[in-house]
């Protein structure tokens, strides 16, 4: 498999389908998502292993190359950064971030364009910075423009459709988020609408 057949197979209808066929070929291009087949989450969350998560993210996202490949590099570093704790339960802390480092080598060994780079590097880095939190939405608005806004709640949709139904009931939470940031552009917009109406037009005392 080379990065043209895997862009083809990423925006078919359910890419899953060809990439479980060609498993062995996807490994030989990211060696890094081996490690992630039938590795266990040890996670009430997850039902699936790594692996299949990531697959069913990347069939749940909108035939964007962009999001696709962010599903694809989400969780990649889980493995890596796995830890139990003495529950039983599993961690992956600074998951995302690490995934980057993956991406981003894999980007630049494939001559992946800067621009597609910069996005799906930072779905990935903030795919778990849940919208509907609000101690993250400024830094999410920060980091994001209001379209891009979008395609990060694209992929955290997708990422808790594959996990389990239990939490499934939390997608109204994270539309409530999308629509709290983004509101936060439009009064943002605005007031800087007001500033400048009342720097260019001052009033003057007669």
């Amino acid at each position: 498999m080379n990065l043209k057949e895997l862009f083809e197979i990423l925006l078919e209808d359910k890419p899953s389908t060809k990439l479980r066929e060609r498993k062995e070929e996807l490994f030989d291009l990211i060696p890094e998502l081996r490690s992630c087949d039938k590795f266990d989450q040890h996670s009430k969350w997850h039902p699936y292993d790594v692996l299949e998560h990531i697959f069913h993210v990347v069939d749940n996202v909108a035939p964007i190359i962009e999001l696709r490949l962010a599903a694809l590099f989400h969780d990649v570093a889980k493995p890596e950064t796995f830890e139990l704790d003495d529950k039983g339960r599993g961690h992956f802390q600074d998951h995302g971030e690490k995934s980057v480092r993956i991406f981003n080598r894999f980007a630049n060994q494939n001559k992946i364009s800067k621009k597609q780079i910069n996005i799906i590097a930072r779905l990935i880095r903030y795919h778990d910075d849940y919208l509907y939190d609000p101690r993250k939405a400024d830094k999410l608005k920060c980091a994001f423009t209001k379209n891009e806004i979008e395609l990060l709640y694209e992929i955290q949709k997708a990422d808790l459709l594959a996990q389990s139904k239990e939490f499934h009931y939390l997608l109204e939470d994270y539309e409530k988020g999308k629509e709290k940031i983004l509101s936060k552009y439009e009064r943002s917009s605005y007031e800087k609408y007001h500033i400048w109406f009342r720097w260019s037009n001052p009033i003057r005392k007669s």
